[in-house]
């Protein structure tokens, strides 16, 4: 079984025993148990925790302190002629690359820009608030959201599939998954 599709199914499993009242204090109490300390990935209860990629199109390590099979966050977005939206309405449909204030472009090597570019990959800059735009290519991030969460995973720019997951990061390679 999938490893998403196994959580939440065992998940569920959890939940109507806490429904049917056959659960123990002590399984309740794991359930919502919040992780050790010393992770990157701050806690989320699991019916709100974004789903996380374990297998697939990935390129990179897996893990805690790793963005890479994360669903990136849905922030307030803005672009260049005034447009605000959530961040999937204006990414579109297809591979993009997003880079933390920086043109994501600029850190591949030829090889890697024509494999994405084949991909029909976009390429945008997320600026902060405070920062200005310097192409038509760009977006600002209204909520102060992207920044810090990439930040967190030690990342300046990421690729996403255009399920939202991060394929890749620049830290162990932006060139295209297998």
């Amino acid at each position: 079984m999938r490893p998403s599709a196994a959580f939440y199914t065992g998940l569920a499993v959890q939940l109507g025993r806490v429904i049917e009242q056959k659960i123990s204090d002590a399984e309740r109490a794991a359930l919502s148990a919040p992780p050790p300390e010393g992770t990157v990935t701050p806690f989320e209860p699991p019916l709100i925790a974004p789903p996380v990629l374990e297998a697939g199109r990935l390129r990179g390590p897996l893990g805690d302190a790793s963005i890479v099979g994360r669903m990136v966050p849905q922030p307030v977005v803005g672009d260049t002629v005034g447009r605000m939206a959530r961040l999937d309405e204006l990414l579109g449909d297809t591979f993009v690359l997003l880079g933390d204030d920086i043109d994501p472009a600029t850190l591949l090597t030829e090889e890697e820009r024509r494999e994405w570019d084949a991909l029909g990959a976009r390429y945008r800059a997320v600026r902060p608030q405070n920062a200005y735009t310097q192409g038509p290519d760009e977006l600002v991030d209204l909520d102060g959201v992207l920044g810090p969460w990439l930040r967190r995973y030690g990342v300046r720019a990421v690729a996403l599939r255009p399920d939202r997951f991060v394929a890749a990061a620049d830290t162990s390679g932006l060139a295209v998954p297998a």
